[in-house]
């Protein structure tokens, strides 16, 4: 018991607790909407879909270690992309990484480009498991578009959402690599 005690009492422990939660919640929400997003997409019926299937999931067979090597020179301050771009706009980038107003939405957003492909993968069995009849039926009502999404997709999509917000909140305590 002492030892927990101890804990409690540790200002690293409460600063590493504070950017867990930081993580957690910037990291679930984007990658949940990114991956419905890329999901919906690529459930539609387009040329080369399994081959964009095949791209979202990439980053997700990736090592971290590779990853994070490209995201680390993206991030460069000096000889970034990030940053170049922002300076084609006018914009001066910060110091990615250095800065540590910057340096947790760099590591959610390098986290969510690469689990993106993984959740996607996910809400597409879902997309698929949901019966066409409902929207079948959604049509013949005259129900737009939006409506059916909010209506149909989304409740039926359910359990799936779930699953995924549970996988993703037991990675985002395993943020180790990206670190």
């Amino acid at each position: 018991i002492e030892n927990y005690i101890q804990i409690f009492k540790d200002a690293s422990f409460w600063n590493s607790f504070k950017n867990t939660i930081l993580f957690i919640l910037g990291y679930i929400p984007l990658v949940l909407v990114f991956g419905l997003g890329a999901a919906l997409l690529l459930n539609q019926k387009i040329k080369f879909r399994a081959t964009f299937r095949a791209i979202y999931f990439l980053p997700v067979v990736t090592s971290w270690v590779a990853v994070s090597l490209v995201w680390k020179w993206l991030y460069n301050p000096n000889l970034g992309l990030i940053n170049y771009f922002l300076s084609l706009v006018g914009i001066a980038g910060p110091e990615w990484l250095n800065n540590p107003d910057t340096a947790m939405l760099s590591i959610v957003l390098t986290s969510v480009w690469k689990d993106i492909g993984f959740v996607m993968v996910i809400f597409l069995g879902g997309l698929q498991n949901i019966s066409p009849s409902y929207y079948e039926a959604a049509s013949i009502d005259g129900a737009s578009s939006s409506r059916k999404f909010w209506h149909i997709t989304l409740p039926l999509l359910a359990p799936t959402t779930f699953l995924v917000t549970i996988i993703s909140l037991i990675n985002s305590f395993q943020v180790f690599d990206q670190v």
